[in-house]
């Protein structure tokens, strides 16, 4: 995982999401379900992660459901900064210009000086309009040490068709404000030893993010739902990795000759497509999903994930998980830069934006406690690998793995409880 925030939206979104609120005030409740996890994520040799996670509803008399979600973690451990590994010991500075550190020969370059903690919280609520129109609001707030974001959403939803049918609107808008460790770098500058100044790019940089989404939920039988939804996306403003580095290479021997701050494009337009269907069989329910995706950075993807909940007694269950994802890279992605050639006008060498595959198999143990709460175990093994396609090596290059492959394992211990009417458990 990179040493950057937008590396631990990656680790995070690979944890799970959702997190709540708790005692809500106002009017005599109807119901109160209140979910929780402590979830650990870790890349051997790398990044390591900790997550814990609080998700409640809380249904009012009324018709009105309030619900909340906290999310608090931590990242460290080291993080590939984009550069190339090379015979010889390497030295970088690190993010703060204040010190350095340094890499083996033949070693994918790491920055040691990864570090993260995050808290996030998210407020919603949905009200009725009558037996068949709902409408939501919701607003979000996530602050890191460099990082922080500030986002609303409001949603509308229609039941047809006696209520098989369920047709939704959703927009979010969120407002990024990104300040970087020693400041934003500016693009394609060189780095410099730890004593000397480097040039940064005045003040904070900004992003906005504008999301629209389309969907519907059929119900097809007693036993079977399917859902579709469709999400476009409008990104404009700093995109740039801060703490992101390219290796400038001589063009005979491969060598690198300097490192040099990355830059992406200020605009990206997004579209996602997910579909799910589940499926309840016999005394076991099926789940399938699709997800497509693509963007005007050149990047398309396809997911598709398969889970499988045995249901071995009345009160526990197993439930297998299966996914995988094939990605293209995208249109500035290189892996290292070319000494006597004309600089492009946006390059990284993040392999988050290359060409991969993903694979993630695991299990998840649930058992209903004799106090009617719920909980779950769950375990995972999860590799992406990187074929490479569209960078050719010569020289010493040839005799490195530029392109490892990245595993992780993903642990999570979760516990629910439904305080039902009145807040009193039952």
């Amino acid at each position: 995982m990179a040493a950057t925030r937008s590396s631990g939206s990656a680790v995070r979104g690979a944890l799970a999401a959702a997190c709540g609120l708790l005692g809500v005030g106002g009017a005599r409740a109807q119901a109160t379900e209140v979910q929780t996890a402590v979830l650990g994520y870790s890349e051997p040799g790398r990044v390591t992660a900790f997550e814990g996670i609080v998700d409640a509803s809380h249904t009012l008399l009324n018709g009105k459901t309030l619900t909340g979600h906290l999310v608090f973690d931590t990242l460290t451990g080291a993080s590939a900064n984009g550069a190339v590994p090379t015979g010889g010991i390497q030295t970088f500075t690190s993010p703060s210009g204040e010190s350095n550190y340094q890499t083996e020969a033949g070693k994918t370059p790491l920055d040691s000086t990864f570090k993260d903690t995050r808290a996030a919280l998210n407020l919603g609520l949905s009200t009725p309009f009558d037996r068949l129109t709902a409408w939501g609001a919701g607003v979000y707030f996530s602050g890191e040490h460099d990082y922080t974001s500030l986002g609303a959403n409001t949603s509308l939803t229609r039941d047809f068709n006696r209520k098989n049918t369920t047709l939704a609107l959703r927009a979010s808008y969120y407002g990024d404000s990104i300040s970087p460790v020693g400041g934003r770098p500016i693009p394609f500058a060189a780095m410099v030893a730890p004593d000397i100044a480097q040039p940064r790019q005045n003040g904070n940089g900004t992003k906005n993010t504008l999301d629209l989404t389309f969907g519907l939920t059929q119900a097809l039988s007693r036993r079977t739902i399917f859902a579709v939804n469709f999400t476009h996306s409008r990104v404009r403003g700093y995109q740039t990795d801060p703490y992101k580095v390219l290796s400038l290479v001589d063009d005979v021997t491969g060598s690198p000759l300097d490192y040099l701050y990355e830059s992406r494009p200020d605009a990206r337009n997004k579209d996602m497509v997910f579909a799910t269907l589940a499926r309840h069989i016999g005394g076991d329910d099926v789940h399938l999903s699709y997800r497509y995706f693509t963007d005007d950075w050149g990047v398309a993807s396809h997911t598709a994930d398969f889970r499988y909940r045995w249901h071995a007694g009345s009160d526990w269950y197993l439930q297998p998980h299966v996914r995988y994802t094939r990605q293209t890279r995208a249109d500035f992605y290189r892996r290292f830069l070319v000494s006597g050639e004309p600089l492009p006008e946006t390059a990284s060498a993040d392999y988050r934006l290359a060409d991969m595959k993903g694979w993630t198999a695991g299990l998840q143990y649930g058992r209903r406690l004799a106090s009617g709460h719920d909980l779950t175990l769950r375990a995972e093994y999860f590799r992406q690998t990187n074929s490479g396609a569209g960078t050719t090596t010569f020289g010493d290059l040839a005799g490195y793995d530029l392109f490892p492959a990245v595993d992780a394992i993903i642990l999570q211990v979760g516990y629910s409880l439904d305080l039902g009417v009145d807040g009193r458990s039952g």
